[in-house]
């Protein structure tokens, strides 16, 4: 069974030890699929979104995707720092999955602090322990 929260870290700190070594493009494949766990951590508590713990088809999604598809209600009075992020349209929507197969030099440092600190951001929002450096 899945354990967003676990993953969630694991890729937080995959992603850290790649950048340390300037591999820009893999860190921030890794700072999406953080982001990705962390809102799924949180998805997977709400009958709106998963049936007995699992989460439903519709939200198996990629940041990217899913940014957009989370904006429900039900998360305001539970999680409403959450909802204050994914309000923000720009999120990951320049992060994709396939970029794991781009040519380096594609992601630029800029690009990749912006989706450092969107997923901390979102750590903190869901209650996401982990030592979060931006």
């Amino acid at each position: 069974m899945e354990n967003y929260s676990s993953a969630a870290v694991r890729h937080w700190k995959d992603a850290e030890l790649l950048e340390s070594a300037n591999r820009v493009e893999n860190a921030d494949h890794h700072y999406g699929i953080a982001a990705e766990c962390a809102i799924k951590k949180v998805l997977v508590t709400f009958p709106a979104f998963s049936a007995s713990g699992v989460l439903s088809a519709s939200y198996m999604q990629h940041i990217d995707v899913l940014w957009d598809k989370v904006g429900h209600q039900s998360l305001q009075k539970s999680y409403p720092k959450l909802l204050a992020i994914l309000k923000d349209a720009k999120g990951f929507s320049d992060w994709h999955v396939n970029q794991r197969y781009f040519a380096d030099g594609t992601v630029t440092s800029a690009t990749l602090a912006s989706h450092k600190k969107t997923a901390s951001r979102l750590f903190g929002a869901v209650n996401l322990s982990g030592d979060r450096r931006v």
